[in-house]
């Protein structure tokens, strides 16, 4: 099995203008989606609305600013934009690598691009649907009944509240493709993962920490997710590991 020829050959100028092509192209299916959705704000308003209204149906979104709707409106149509541009992206991200891989290898394309933004989609559905009510109806309730404190958003409050919390969860949810990928590219052995496995649930849980609200709801149901699916990555790894290498290592 041989490498392809262009491998680590080109000059690191050619990587870098190679990266910034694709981040470019990224950057304007991203941009023309935003501006798709932007023609839509109004009906992707409304959606994001729908946890809170779930839960408080008479709570209302109130602007404090002259400028705040406007960029409210804007965060949620850059937000719309990458979800809809999300297979582009990760088609660009996997163009980046391919000349460093295998000819067999390169087959990979269509199963990165669809898991990738089948994971991340349903990451963001998860934290819409499930998520976003649970951990609304917690902090609200508790403000209310901890320290009496009436409830009353702004709108750029809420929406980045919401933003934040659905991208958290889009993003970890490409876990397990990933460590798939390593797994099958030979860069990560089901082994490593075994032994890792407790630093990771650890790292976990400081991760959920760090990227959702502060509060253990959606705390929790970003950290348990995240540890079902590192072991599941390491049942995949363990099929998807390359037998010549997973060889290599047993006659060392």
């Amino acid at each position: 099995m041989t490498k392809n020829p262009e491998e680590f050959e080109a000059p690191i100028t050619e990587h870098l203008t190679e990266l910034r092509t694709r981040l470019i192209r990224s950057l304007i299916a991203i941009f023309i989606f935003t501006v798709i959705a932007f023609t839509q704000v109004n009906f992707f308003f409304d959606l994001f609305q729908e946890p809170l209204k779930k839960v408080f149906p008479d709570l209302k979104l109130v602007a404090l600013t002259p400028t705040e709707s406007f960029f409210t409106a804007l965060k949620i149509s850059v937000l719309i934009g990458f979800v809809l541009a999300s297979p582009f992206v990760f088609y660009q991200i996997w163009k980046f690598i391919e000349p460093a891989l295998y000819e067999n290898e390169k087959k990979l394309l269509v199963p990165f691009v669809l898991f990738t933004s089948i994971f991340f989609v349903a990451g963001v559905l998860f934290a819409f649907y499930i998520v976003l009510p649970l951990a609304i109806r917690f902090l609200i309730t508790f403000g209310y009944e901890q320290l009496s404190v009436e409830a009353m958003f702004s709108v750029s409050s809420y929406i980045s509240f919401v933003i934040r919390l659905l991208l958290a969860f889009g993003i970890t949810f490409e876990m397990p493709v990933i460590l798939s990928l390593l797994a099958r590219l030979g860069i990560v052995s089901p082994t490593t993962l075994v032994k890792i496995r407790p630093y990771f649930i650890v790292g976990i849980f400081v991760l959920a920490a760090v990227l959702t609200p502060p509060d253990i709801v959606s705390q929790i149901f970003l950290a348990f997710p995240l540890i079902i699916f590192y072991e599941l990555s390491i049942v995949l790894a363990k099929i998807l590991y390359p037998r010549s290498i997973r060889g290599q290592e047993a006659t060392k």
